[in-house]
């Protein structure tokens, strides 16, 4: 998992990652022969459902897109994948026996 800023003047309603980290992530990744498995990001008032500022924004329809809702106490978590003409299929998650790891429910790649 890499980590990046949310550089949007208003980052409880959007989110932009900063443009260095971005490239510096991707040559991380590349860099370590791996490929870009998901995005992630919060939704802190609303809920963990791709907005249409996220789904037009949402340029990697290989990538899984996490959600994370903070509107209540316990954190919701949700997984889709996004393509174009406002294709939106939710992937189920699956919660791994050690706890509170997640991992992606057998979700076939594209192509596969």
């Amino acid at each position: 998992m890499i980590r990046c800023a949310n550089v949007h003047p208003t980052p409880t309603t959007r989110y932009v990652i900063d443009p260095r980290e971005q490239l510096k992530a991707f040559r991380a990744i590349e860099a370590a022969g791996e490929e870009l498995l998901g995005i992630y990001h919060s939704h802190p008032v609303s809920q963990p459902y791709p907005s249409p500022t996220d789904r037009a924004e949402a340029h990697y329809p290989d990538a899984f897109y996490l959600l994370v809702s903070l509107r209540t106490g316990d954190p919701e978590v949700r997984a889709f994948r996004i393509g174009a003409d406002d294709f939106v299929r939710e992937i189920p998650l699956a919660v791994e026996r050690r706890g509170l790891a997640r991992r992606f429910a057998d979700v076939p790649r594209r192509g596969n």
